[in-house]
């Protein structure tokens, strides 16, 4: 499961997280690639009985694409090939990145909140 990471501001002061935040704010481009899921990998037997899988061997991996859309709802499909692979990977890690820019950006409204400073568009 992706957390995102605390960030610590209580030590640094007002006008740096301003700083920061404006830093952020810059830089932030959502990726036009960028998907909320995760790459699986899985290996699995067959119906075979004398198969070698029935004894350790397992086939595969097989890599999946698994995404959360709703409560008790996951979407998933089979990756087919080394470069779907290496673009579901691309494209998951594109949005962690922007993710994490945005949660830091959040984490930072927060903090500027709770001391009394005004946030943007206000």
């Amino acid at each position: 499961m992706y957390m995102a990471k605390v960030h610590r501001f209580k030590h640094r002061s007002t006008l740096a997280l301003r700083q920061r935040r404006a830093a952020l704010w810059r830089q932030l481009v959502v990726p036009p690639q960028a998907i909320r899921a995760s790459v699986v990998e899985r290996w699995g037997t067959c119906g075979k009985a004398r198969c070698s899988c029935h004894r350790g061997a397992k086939h595969g991996p097989y890599y999946y694409l698994t995404q959360c859309v709703a409560v008790g709802h996951m979407r998933k499909f089979l990756l087919k090939g080394s470069r779907a692979l290496d673009t579901a990977r691309s494209a998951v890690s594109a949005f962690n990145t922007f993710y994490d820019g945005l949660e830091e950006l959040s984490q930072i409204n927060a903090e500027l909140l709770r001391r009394g400073d005004p946030l943007p568009g206000e």
